[in-house]
Order: structure tokens, then sequence, then C-alpha cells
């Protein structure tokens, strides 16, 4: 696939079903193995469209810019950015928060998650925010060789109790948002 036919940009309204695809798919694609089937089983591309329409219909209300990574006119990859929720990590400094970033398998490794990555730092700088912070699976080292290549150093850890699993996860940070390698 060449890359330069993908195209980035502001997630609508009209997108909600084509992220909660995504969202579901890499979903499958990334975590199989890494949390327990029944998590996976139980992704639903209905709940997740409602969730993403939700945030999409009132960007503002919930602090939160959304990225869509195209394929012509399929989405392949969607980003989320805002305000930092976590306490520890805003304490730390990390004023703001990549929220999410997943890509179909298909599209990665094409600079496509990387040119992402530096949309969501740069729409963070122009709201006022100095550096972010995301979270990833202890057990993900796909994602986090590629937060490290961006520059991302780990800043946190925690564990988050679902009902189906434990998860332990990693905060990678970037203190200064324009320097996202």
């Amino acid at each position: 696939m060449d890359s330069s036919v993908v195209t980035l940009r502001d997630a609508s309204v009209a997108d909600a079903g084509g992220i909660a695809a995504v969202h579901v798919a890499a979903w499958k694609e990334t975590y199989t193995g890494l949390v327990p089937e029944g998590m996976l089983a139980a992704l639903s591309v209905e709940d997740r469209e409602a969730r993403w329409r939700r945030i999409l219909a009132d960007p503002q209300a919930v602090g939160t810019s959304v990225c869509v990574a195209c394929d012509g006119e399929r989405i392949v990859g969607f980003g989320s950015c805002g305000g930092q929720r976590d306490a520890g990590l805003r304490t730390l400094g990390f004023d703001a928060e990549i929220s999410a970033l997943y890509l179909l398998q298909s599209h990665q490794r094409q600079g496509i998650g990387t040119a992402m990555m530096r949309r969501m730092a740069a729409e963070l700088a122009r709201r006022g925010h100095a550096a972010a912070t995301l979270w990833v699976l202890r057990e993900n080292h796909t994602a986090q060789a590629f937060y490290a290549r961006l520059g991302g150093e780990v800043v946190g850890e925690r564990e988050e109790v679902r009902p189906e699993a434990r998860l332990m996860e990693l905060a990678y940070g970037w203190r200064r948002l324009g320097h996202m390698k």
C-alpha cells in the first residue's frame, strides 16, 4: 500500500461508524493474547459507534479532538487527544493526553501512525498544552517501541482493574510536544 494515498483529517459525527469498526478491529488485531479472549469477544461495533457518536456530536463539551486516517474513503485509523484526565500525571507536568491511537495492521509501518501522533501533538500545542502522555499495555511491546522511537519515555504505571481482567499499563510521556521525533 502506498501511504501517500492515506489522508488525515478531523473526524465528524458521520465518521462514528468507521471509527467504531477500526476500534474493534484494531483491538482484536493488537490485543489477542494480551487480554482475556472474553474481553475481545464482548467488543461491539454498535456500542463503540454510540460512544463515538456522543463524543463527536460535541467534542468541545468533552474537550476531545479526533482525527481519522483515510485510505480513499475508508477509515483505517483514528486518534483522539485532549486535556489530561490523570491527576498524578498532571502533577508531573503533563497537561494533555493522547487518549487513543489505533491503526489497522494493514496500514502500520508506513508512517501513518507517526503522522497521526504529530498531528495530535500539534493540536494539543495549538490548544495551549505543553506536554502529553498516553497509556499502553505493559505487554504491548510493539506499541512501546513505536512510542519510544517518537521520543516518549515511561513516566508512570498503573493497574486498571476491570471485571474481566487486571491490566498493567505504562504511561509514555513527551515533556515538549514540539519535540516528538
